[in-house]
């Protein structure tokens, strides 16, 4: 089995025993990083259980895929999945999931397009 196909199949299980939970999924190649954001927050923080499980899945798969590794996030953290590969409970997601508008051929030339970007930034003591 390969390292996405466990995830997605860990994720459907964790999902089974919590059911309030939602996933977003995206590897990162780069860094050989397999990223789950994980909400609501408070579970993510403070349900004894999901942290013990998130914990033991997490050895799991780095005994198993090392060197990828598999990092679990939420709404607070620094690390965002963007496009998303996959969602499970998509709703809670779904302003992730609208598709980026294209560029318009005019004429056989690219338009073009401008995007406007906010950007976050934060600071560490």
């Amino acid at each position: 089995m390969n390292p996405k196909d466990f995830i997605k199949a860990r994720l459907n299980e964790l999902r089974n025993f919590f059911p309030e939970l939602s996933f977003k999924y995206k590897f990162n190649s780069n860094t050989s990083t397999h990223i789950v954001d994980v909400r609501p927050l408070d579970c993510f923080k403070e349900n004894a259980d999901y942290i013990k499980y998130e914990a033991d899945f997490g050895f799991e798969f780095d005994n198993i895929y090392y060197p990828e590794t598999i990092l679990f996030v939420s709404e607070d953290s620094l690390t965002r999945v963007e496009n998303p590969e996959f969602v499970f409970n998509a709703n809670q997601f779904s302003e992730d999931l609208q598709a980026l508008p294209l560029p318009l051929e005019v004429n056989g030339k690219w338009a073009e397009t401008h995007y406007k970007f906010e950007v976050e930034f934060a600071l560490a003591a």
